[in-house]
């Protein structure tokens, strides 16, 4: 019987395997391109950051600064300050975030659901023309006109009803929903479902990462809205947030009765307000990244 000491056992990493390869020159090279790429990104936003938390007169000084010479969250307190108009945004921007996606993903979702169904009566009408709408508008006299002969003008549902529906969105819900399995619509219609039932308790909860990742491209497409409120917006009440910072940044101490009573327009307190109005969907995203790539690449290619 062999003693156990002799017994000899294969190296871990074995010669001419992949794990015996050794960082070469180029591998440097690609590590320090991506380094330095990385710090490009990066330094606006810590830049930013540093002029919100630093003095106005020290930065000046020091337009390069690497670390917080001195510390001053007077612009964050001027953010956060209730009398600020920024508050009154965000409220706006909550809103069209809840209720806005809800609204668009129904729409949406139905259409798709509808369109990946077997053929039925001027269903390539409709979807030929829905396929049109990507290339072509009517243009922005036309679009405002429609506006106004519906009566949504200066309202805020101007903001939320007009994109009911993104043709690049229900297309990956189309393509999703026709890649799930039909038979599982025909035994359920064996066993009494109806339609509504059948989409409900079958197909819904099958399709949560494309939900997932179609309401995260809503979500942030509701967050960052600002656009029909420039161009159908005149009540201050219904400013959403992205149009508050931009009148801020864009127009500074100009137009700052309309931006906020009680901050003075500073340069720290401009980025004191960017920061407000990204933190909060940098927060949202990471629940999210788990089903958005998943959800994406299975809708863009199936069907």
């Amino acid at each position: 019987m062999r003693k156990f000491a002799d017994i000899k056992y294969l190296p871990l990493r074995p010669k001419g395997s992949t794990f015996d390869k050794r960082i070469t020159t180029m591998d440097w090279v690609i590590f320090a391109f991506l380094f330095i790429y990385g710090i490009i990104i990066i330094y606006p936003f810590y830049n930013a950051l540093l002029i919100s938390i630093s003095p106005n007169e020290v930065y000046m000084k020091t337009p390069f600064l690497l670390f917080p010479k001195q510390f001053d969250w007077s612009n964050y307190k001027q953010v956060f300050d209730p009398e600020s108009t920024l508050w009154g945004g965000l409220k706006v921007t909550l809103v069209l975030l809840f209720v806005g996606t809800a609204y668009q993903l129904f729409f949406t979702v139905i259409t798709g659901y509808a369109l990946s169904r077997n053929k039925w009566v001027g269903k390539s009408f409709v979807m030929n023309m829905i396929l049109v709408t990507m290339f072509f508008g009517g243009g922005l006299i036309p679009y405002m006109n429609l506006i106004s002969k519906l009566g949504l003008y200066d309202n805020f549902l101007v903001m939320i009803i007009p994109g009911a529906i993104d043709t690049y969105n229900m297309l990956l819900m189309r393509n999703y929903f026709a890649s799930l399995p039909h038979e599982l619509e025909e035994s359920a219609k064996i066993d009494g479902a109806n339609d509504i039932q059948i989409f409900v308790k079958i197909y819904l909860p099958m399709s949560l990462p494309m939900l997932a990742t179609i309401g995260l491209f809503f979500a942030v497409g509701n967050w960052n809205s600002w656009y029909n409120a420039m161009l159908f917006i005149k009540n201050p009440d219904y400013l959403p947030l992205q149009y508050v910072l931009r009148e801020l940044i864009v127009s500074g101490s100009s137009n700052m009765e309309r931006v906020t009573e009680a901050a003075t327009i500073t340069e720290g307190f401009k980025m004191a307000s960017v920061f407000f109005t990204i933190v909060p969907m940098m927060c949202f995203y990471p629940f999210l990244q788990k089903f958005f790539v998943k959800g994406l690449v299975v809708g863009a290619i199936k069907g």
